[in-house]
């Protein structure tokens, strides 16, 4: 990951996957330092997204509970183009991309 953009929204996935994370997994999984980290948490701060941490051995990063971030809108064009993608990657049976492709599915189906 090398653009700071996508570094943080790989931050607040992980933040919505799992209930809390510690700053140094969450440094190691983007593969940034935690001062780093730090600065990555506070612009997502800046843009709205309630994040808590707690400090300590067995502290850590999470988001607010019950934070959700709103749905994706798409125009109807759009829409079809990411189901036929979606189709598409499933029945090419891509080994790599059956997790992204279900949570996808997941996601469209909510």
């Amino acid at each position: 990951m090398s653009k700071p953009a996508t570094k943080a929204l790989a931050i607040l996935e992980m933040l919505q996957n799992q209930r809390q994370i510690s700053g140094a997994e969450l440094a190691e999984r983007v593969g940034i330092d935690r001062r780093s980290l730090r600065r990555y948490i506070a612009a997502l701060e800046e843009l709205g997204i309630p994040i808590t941490s707690e400090r300590g051995r067995y502290g850590g990063y999470m988001l607010v509970p019950g934070f959700k971030l709103p749905p994706l809108m798409f125009t109807n064009e759009e829409a079809a183009a990411v189901a036929l993608g979606l189709l598409a990657v499933r029945s090419l049976r891509l080994a790599d991309t059956a997790p992204a492709v279900a949570s996808a599915q997941a996601k469209w189906n909510a």
